[in-house]
């Protein structure tokens, strides 16, 4: 399977100003949360982001769940597998992403097999490889977030900050009851 795959958007800056305006709205202190990953009231969302819908219609997704992953601060993201059951989630660029990375590495299996699972708040197993040597592992696929992709969250993958990115960084996942995995397959 692939990392990752752009989608096709002619609306990303109604969407990005409509994301933003709810965020600043209704929930701005979700701007300063020191979680990376915020699960949000889909409904009241959607009910915001009519070109979110138009979009996500545009591509036959139906979408389930959603959250803001928000990063504050230059160090990044430690190299992880997200939780399951979901591989291909949307992740759509909402605001200062330029000058930051998205990566996704092979992980050898004797690194894989001696790394305990944790256990998310909401009771899901996912994967921290913290501490890893990345000189030690194949690096498969590199993005800089500027247009809405399918990303494969099963394949071990980090945020690197740039130096000229502004914070905070915001990225909007969208989750599907008709998983976009077609999108992945090489």
């Amino acid at each position: 399977m692939k990392p990752y795959h752009p989608l096709k958007c002619n609306n990303l800056s109604d969407i990005q100003s409509q994301v933003m305006n709810w965020i600043t709205t209704n929930h701005p202190s979700i701007l300063e949360s020191d979680s990376l990953w915020n699960k949000v009231n889909t409904v009241d969302l959607v009910r915001n982001t009519p070109s979110l819908i138009e979009f996500l219609r545009s591509h036959d997704l139906k979408l389930r769940e959603t959250a803001l992953t928000i990063q504050r601060t230059r160090l990044g993201t430690d190299l992880h597998i997200d939780e399951l059951p979901v591989t291909a989630k949307v992740n759509i660029p909402i605001h200062n992403t330029r000058h930051s990375l998205n990566r996704w590495y092979n992980v050898p299996e004797d690194i894989l097999s001696k790394t305990e699972p944790s256990v998310s708040e909401f009771g899901k197993k996912f994967y921290w490889f913290e501490d890893v040597d990345y000189s030690k592992l194949e690096m498969i696929g590199e993005l800089e977030l500027l247009e809405p992709v399918v990303f494969n969250s099963h394949m071990a993958h980090n945020i690197i900050i740039g130096d000229q990115c502004v914070l905070p960084r915001v990225v909007l996942t969208c989750m599907f009851f008709n998983e976009p995995l077609h999108y992945l397959r090489s």
